[in-house]
């Protein structure tokens, strides 16, 4: 082992030394602080690509910002685990924590109790698979680097003073992670060995290890509650302390394997070399040339992050821990992997690995099918040995349509038994499949999520629609196809945005487009506003057309930066397009559709000098595991793949003079751009002679390699690209008439109301029934308003000459049955409430679990929880109404409440994500009102507000304390 390792570093400092004006080493480019400060979250620690073991430092464990254990604004170290997410929105791992004390135990180990150290970012270094720090007051000299399974550790404690290691079972990155067992044990005279089982973003997390000392221990204390171990050297004579970790998921007996597979001895320098040596074989797969050493920085550290990801959890003899807990085995025909972001790397990373590594696409696809077969679903966020379910969509599908479409998919990969798995995980997904499939679009009063969970499953169901007619699956093919087509259910002609919709077809209101709404993941109306990825050219035709879509891409870029809320991951913003999270991130290339590809070369230009930078808050939100670098080296290259499933990437200005990259296919493909710091518009783009007329380029042209030239202007060309036959491919092909729309909420409407129709489609004419009828041209005309006076459907169809009719438009108007007041003698004000303790994600959850205590308050509060995180309130009484009217109802809350009036629930604000503001409406006469206000908080920010006013009528405000009575005759049980 360690031949070889001297062998690989010898060739590597043999090599030549500059490749154009880049130094031979890309790694020397890297930055590991780069994403530490900010919402980066990232780790500056050791890793290997795509390693089982992340060994990195420690600085905090308890908010948001700790999801990846380091933050650059912290100047104490607790200690270096040996797992981290990069770049992730929630909190896991952090397992096995080593920290290094030269402070003598004068009332024995027993006793001693780690406190943070302190330390100076001046004393620290990072590189890929190496990280250091000077602990200078400790004494302590630390350093890690890592391989694939193995983490190694080396100390240099100052001589004379006494040199000690505790490891840490309990250190846990979130209060959330659950211990549910503990065992550490001495295993020899220099070797530790434990395991622990963890409960937090996934259930019953295993990890194994295996540690092994350069030295005897003098003394190894070990708690009867095993909760950590204190080994003691003695006195430091100077000579550098080395431990090796090894880490299994499996089984002790693996971690030990794994790690004698992997490191021969207790040489920490020859361990980094071949890491080192890795990641720069790696790092030369695009190798990029300029003259801007932060670009240079940038785009290397991209890379880098492009490939700590995704782990793997198979061990050296191929067994790995399915989702059902049990173990099998790849017998080395493939690696398992895990930590799969799908919903931030369906985008632009998976799409990235399939132009450079193919191998590592279909080891993850095998491992999606393991997971399935274990499960009976595609994973959508697996970790480790478990499923997270966190985020939205189906998105393996696309990954797997993805591969299958461009041919790349290995044949020993039964494309049939995928296709079964991907219809089936399209079927089952908890996220309101069911009503989507039913209705067309997912309720917003009944699920959260609903606009952003509906337009990624349609354009997950196309990805569906295209294997199936590959594969000659005929039915399946239309059905998803169509299903593909429901994001015109939710678009509102008038706003021209997406929109929740309730059951009854009429839209979520109050409608505020800047603010983070119940039925958007992660985002405001802006950004799911143009998320139609594989039909673009039909959500043209929604918003009227080539130029009015144009327009409204515009808008976009030069509205107001502003928030009206609370939404950590909206950052990274010009207008309202949001760098930092990624439903935004396909954005700037919408211009391609529409005839206008100098605005796409324009601000994808703007994005990646204002938005990335190599500083510690150099990205603009959560790295995500690789999707925010995948779009920075894409874009960089002048290239991305807006529509996974396509085989197409849209073409940009490429930010560097030349690129080389190394294809999958053996093949090299090099990139040129002429002067590209001036002339930032495309004027020619020439492939191997020949000239693409094209806004896009295929996948299989990239494949073939050779040289791709993009000549370069100062101004923009506004030729090129401007007609429809050189626009990227979309579902729909022909002119549609958008949707038709109203103007106002006809739910629980008062005496009469009057119904206006519109389209924004101009020039077209909208036909319609009262009946519930299918409407045709023989239906009733619009001509203007009308009036009706009881509840009644309302369908519309809108037609145009050499269009094809709109979808049909249904809504039903309802007209208010005021629900009775509640007779009551006993006037006591204030209000009841029980208060409990615990882990919750749902109201559900909440009434499951014990009463803490119950009490008595003036109005519903939740300052009077006993902690900070995990507790919830149920409040009830009754509420005074002033008069007989249509009320609207709202409540904000971080991270879950819902509010019933009787047995109706009114407002459906449950799990929310952050701060989210939710709201309904009901009929009441003037009177008591018996109602229930149900709140929990999960963790990392608490906020509870509810409001009421009129239907429509202002502002909601705050119910006064003096319209809440205790009701001592009732005990409500929705």
């Amino acid at each position: 082992m360690m031949k070889k390792i001297a062998l690989g570093w010898l060739l590597l400092l043999l090599l030549p030394g500059c490749i154009g004006n880049m130094a031979v080493d890309p790694i020397d480019y890297v930055d590991p602080f780069i994403g530490t400060g900010g919402h980066g979250h990232t780790y500056p620690g050791a890793t290997s690509p795509y390693g089982a073991v992340q060994l990195s430092p420690d600085t905090r464990r308890d908010n948001w910002d700790a999801c990846a254990g380091y933050h650059y604004s912290d100047s104490t170290i607790i200690g270096f685990s040996h797992t981290h997410l990069s770049g992730t929105g929630a909190i896991d791992l952090g397992d096995i924590l080593f920290h290094p004390t030269s402070r003598a135990m004068d009332n024995g180990a027993e006793h001693y109790t780690p406190e943070p150290i302190g330390f100076s970012h001046k004393d620290e270094k990072a590189t890929p698979g190496y990280y250091s720090v000077n602990f200078r007051k400790e004494g302590i000299l630390a350093e890690m680097t890592a391989s694939t399974y193995a983490g190694v550790h080396r100390y240099t404690f100052r001589k004379g003073l006494p040199a000690s290691l505790v490891i840490d079972m309990k250190h846990l990155l979130t209060r959330d992670e659950l211990i549910d067992t503990l065992s550490i044990r001495g295993s020899g005279p220099n070797e530790i060995a434990g395991m622990r089982i963890t409960s937090g973003w996934v259930q019953d997390q295993p990890v194994y290890f295996v540690a092994q000392f350069s030295q005897p221990f003098k003394n190894l204390y070990i708690p009867e509650d095993h909760s950590r171990a204190v080994a003691q050297f003695g006195q430091s004579d100077g000579t550098p302390l080395v431990v090796k970790v090894g880490l299994s998921i499996v089984s002790e007996e693996n971690a030990r394997r794994n790690l004698e597979d992997d490191i021969d001895g207790y040489d920490f320098d020859a361990v980094y070399r071949e890491t080192r040596n890795r990641w720069n074989e790696e790092l030369k797969q695009i190798v990029v040339e300029s003259k801007n050493r932060d670009q240079l920085k940038n785009f290397y550290t991209a890379i880098y992050r492009a490939k700590v990801v995704p782990n793997i959890m198979s061990d050296v003899n191929g067994q790995y821990r399915r989702h059902d807990k049990q173990i099998a085995s790849t017998d080395k025909s493939f690696r398992y992997f895990s930590t799969l972001s799908l919903w931030d790397t369906f985008r632009a990373w998976h799409p990235l690995m399939t132009l450079i590594d193919t191998v590592l696409v279909n080891d993850i696809i095998r491992s999606m099918l393991v997971m399935y077969d274990a499960t009976g679903e595609l994973p959508i966020w697996p970790l480790s040995s478990g499923e997270t379910g966190t985020m939205i969509g189906y998105h393996s599908v696309s990954v797997i349509a993805d591969a299958f479409n461009k041919g790349i998919l290995d044949p020993d990969i039964n494309i049939r038994e995928a296709f079964r798995a991907m219809k089936i995980s399209s079927e089952v997904n908890r996220k309101g499949a069911s009503d989507y499939i039913r209705n067309g679009f997912i309720p917003a009063n009944k699920k959260r999520e609903s606009v952003s969970c509906l337009l990624e499953f349609a354009y997950d169901d196309w990805c569906i629609s295209r294997v199936a007619q590959q594969l000659g699956y005929e039915q399946d093919a239309e059905t998803y196809f169509n299903r593909s087509l429901s994001y015109i259910n939710v678009f509102d002609g008038e706003t021209k945005f997406f929109r929740g919709k309730r059951s009854d077809g009429n839209w979520e209101s109050p409608f505020n487009p800047f603010a983070p709404g119940r039925s958007y993941t992660e985002a405001t109306a802006w950004q799911y506003r143009y998320f139609v990825p594989h039909d673009v050219n039909g959500m043209v035709q929604l918003f009227g057309g080539e130029n009015e879509f144009e327009a409204a891409v515009d808008e976009l870029f030069a509205a107001e930066e502003r928030v009206d809320g609370e939404m950590a991951d909206i950052t990274g913003m010009i207008g309202q397009y949001v760098q930092g999270n990624e439903p935004s991130h396909h954005m700037a290339y919408l211009y391609n559709y529409v005839g206008a590809p100098w605005k796409t070369q324009y601000w994808t230009r703007r994005i990646l000098k204002e938005l990335y930078q190599p500083t510690p808050d150099g990205l603009s939100g959560n790295e995500d595991c690789g999707q925010m670098s995948a779009w920075y080296i894409l874009s960089s290259l002048g290239i991305y793949p807006l529509c996974p499933g396509s085989n197409q990437f849209l073409l940009t200005t490429p930010l560097f003079e030349k690129a080389e990259i190394g294809l999958a296919n053996g093949k090299r493909l090099i990139i040129t751009a002429n002067d590209r710091e001036r002339n930032i518009y495309i004027n020619k783009v020439i492939l191997n002679g020949h000239i693409i007329e094209n806004n896009y380029i295929t996948y299989t042209q990239l494949m073939e390699g050779g040289e791709l030239t993009f000549e370069l202007s100062d101004e923009p060309n506004r030729e090129r690209g401007t007609s429809p036959e050189t626009f990227p491919a979309s579902l729909t092909t022909e002119k549609v008439v958008s949707i038709p729309y109203t103007t106002k909420d006809l739910y629980l409407f008062q005496n009469e109301i009057e119904v206006t129709l519109g389209t924004a489609t101009e020039g077209a004419q909208i036909y319609y029934t009262l009946d519930g009828t299918e409407p045709d041209k023989n239906a009733l005309l619009y001509r203007g308003p009308f009036k009706i006076s009881n509840s009644t459907l309302i369908k519309a169809k809108a037609f145009k000459e050499g269009y094809t009719p709109s979808n049909t438009f249904s809504i039903d108007a309802t007209k208010a049955r005021f629900r009775k007041a509640l007779h009551r003698e006993e006037r006591e004000q204030g209000v009841v409430y029980t208060y409990h303790e615990g882990v919750f994600s749902s109201v559900a959850d909440l009434l499951k679990s014990k009463v803490v205590k119950k009490g008595k308050l003036r109005s519903p509060s939740i300052e009077h929880a006993e902690r900070e995180n995990h507790f919830g309130f149920t409040f009830q009484g009754l509420l005074w109404v002033p008069e007989d009217g249509v009320y609207d109802f709202m409540t904000q809350s971080d991270d879950g409440s819902v509010l019933f009036i009787g047995n109706e629930l009114v407002v459906d604000n449950d799990g929310s994500h952050a701060a989210i503001t939710a709201s309904g409406s009901i009929a009441l006469e003037k009177g008591f009102h018996a109602y229930q206000l149900i709140y929990f908080q999960d963790y990392e920010g608490k906020s509870l507000r509810w409001g009421c006013r009129l239907k429509h009528n202002g502002d909601f405000q705050q119910i006064p304390d003096e319209n809440l009575f205790i009701d001592n005759s009732t005990t409500i049980n929705p």
